[in-house]
């Protein structure tokens, strides 16, 4: 990686003089990079990629010596056998889909991660399976068969089935029959009732399975949706289930790292800490209206980076308020979301101070594939989870992305191309992750804001961990800016790295802190 943290050498920007040795915790605490396996890389030519593929780039997300993006840990999007190309409905909980390779593909690739000190984790379907699992076809086949009186069925009980169509909610009918099914998503999806006893067997087996093929966890999906109908959620149901589902994990696997999906608003999610899962992901702080791209792009009542400060540390203390080991999990964009290049307008400034902002938040944040590469997408789902985009030149190893999909709007250049470029979206996504892999304090330091700073464009936070304390100095002008900050009064001794959107250094002359435009300095 010729210029991967502007060394000498590289053009265009100033010489980057502060890199640290790596220190690098094994917990929880790690940054995390979301793939969506056909789309990724493909290795046997058939344009769908797979988890072989997969393989054959991790020395790009990790290389297991510093080199590579960075990351700790890699979340598969569903990888179970299914009939959709997103595989978000589930026939089988303990296979591979066959597009993708075989379990042992998947068991190569896990070795391959933790030899490199990375954990890998999948997407659990709970909330609901296909309507082609043979669960539900057993379970209908039973129901049509006899409406009046089914045979006794097993599987009955493991869904939502009525009979006559209720008044409120989602159902879908049984062939033409008078029996209904709850289907909040998709009556290609029938929502599975976590109540019944003998489906709770099946999820302990299914769980042990894949955590004895050596994952490290799970990503639950739409959690807010287990129990309430039409994603109101029933809070207190849906934490008692995934309390019981971590709580078995851990039986197995005292590490196992669990992050759910609960899309709602700051007060809900804290809320869901109740049930001891590691993480849920940050969503006041993603997307487009999110607190990360209104802070940038100057939108809500106070778009100030002191209210950015006073946002991410008000936030820690809502989540520890509900569980002291909760693990917050930030991110810009996801499968669900639009790309953040595209709600910057292919504004790179922007783009990489996003990346920023979230990458130095406290907690174990979410890459999503190909974000480091500035790839758009935002109008139906296929537009979001589009081929990764490795070269404009060599096709080996492309996909062709999910069917129905748009072409892409090109806004930035392949990932070769970015590679030997010091003023990349990619190499500022390294600096960042390298940030956090130098100073553990970044991702598990208790957050305090501090005053002095009347520029409410610059904002400042202690971080401390473990008796180590680092500082964080942000600036979100487009305008490079100078703060007297004083060093007694702060308790720092220098720079200890910063991340630059210009390529401007950052410079310190006295208590004099130089900040280019859109720049974050670590002082320690």
């Amino acid at each position: 990686m010729a210029c991967m943290l502007l060394v000498p050498g590289c053009t265009g920007t100033a010489r980057y003089k502060y890199e640290q040795p790596l220190n690098v915790v094994d917990d929880g605490y790690r940054t995390w990079y979301e793939v969506f396996v056909p789309s990724f890389y493909d290795a046997d030519g058939d344009g769908t990629g797979d988890l072989a593929g997969l393989t054959a780039k991790l020395d790009y997300l990790n290389d297991g010596k510093g080199g590579g993006l960075g990351v700790g840990g890699i979340w598969l999007m569903p990888i179970m056998p299914s009939p959709s190309y997103h595989k978000y409905d589930v026939t089988n909980y303990q296979n591979v889909d066959p597009a993708y390779g075989t379990l042992g593909d998947l068991e190569r690739l896990v070795t391959e991660c933790h030899k490199r000190g990375m954990r890998l984790i999948i997407d659990d379907e709970l909330n609901h399976t296909s309507s082609q699992h043979p669960w539900f076809l057993s379970a209908t086949a039973s129901i049509q068969q006899n409406p009046a009186h089914p045979a006794a069925n097993p599987y009955l009980g493991y869904y939502n089935f009525v009979r006559g169509r209720p008044a409120i909610g989602s159902y879908a009918q049984v062939g033409t029959t008078d029996w209904y099914y709850e289907d909040q998503f998709s009556p290609s999806m029938p929502d599975l009732n976590l109540d019944n006893a003998a489906l709770r067997a099946q999820i302990r087996e299914s769980t042990r399975f894949w955590l004895n093929k050596g994952v490290d966890g799970f990503r639950l999906d739409g959690v807010l949706y287990y129990y309430g109908g039409n994603g109101s959620g029933d809070t207190d149901r849906n934490v008692a289930f995934v309390d019981w589902f971590v709580d078995y994990c851990r039986t197995i696997d005292p590490d196992a790292y669990i992050v759910g999906e609960v899309w709602s608003n700051a007060s809900t999610i804290a809320e869901y800490y109740r049930s001891h899962a590691s993480s849920f992901f940050a969503f006041p702080f993603a997307q487009a209206t999110g607190v990360v791209a209104s802070t940038l792009n100057g939108t809500g009542a106070d778009a100030s980076a002191q209210a950015f400060c006073k946002a991410t540390a008000a936030w820690q203390r809502m989540l520890q308020e509900y569980d002291t080991q909760a693990i917050d999990a930030p991110f810009i964009g996801n499968h669900d979301t639009a790309r953040p290049a595209g709600f910057f307008s292919g504004d790179l400034q922007k783009t990489k101070m996003a990346g920023g902002l979230y990458l130095t938040m406290s907690g174990g944040p979410f890459v999503y594939y190909g974000e480091e590469l500035g790839m758009t997408g935002s109008r139906i789902d296929e537009d979001k989870r589009g081929p990764m985009q490795w070269s404009d030149m060599v096709t080996t190893g492309m996909t062709k992305g999910p069917p129905g999909m748009d072409m892409p709007v090109r806004l930035f250049a392949a990932e070769d191309v970015q590679d030997g470029d010091a003023a990349s979206l990619l190499n500022y996504y390294r600096r960042a992750i390298r940030l956090r892999n130098e100073n553990p304090e970044i991702a598990r330091g208790t957050v305090s804001v501090l005053g002095g700073i009347a520029d409410p464009e610059i904002c400042a936070v202690a971080k401390v961990w473990n008796g180590s304390r680092i500082i964080l100095v942000t600036n979100t002008s487009e305008e490079a800016k100078v703060v007297e900050f004083s060093r007694t009064v702060n308790q720092y001794s220098g720079i200890r790295g910063y991340l630059s959107t210009t390529g401007a250094a950052v410079t310190l002359r006295g208590d004099r802190l130089a900040l280019p435009p859109m720049s974050i300095v670590v002082l320690k």
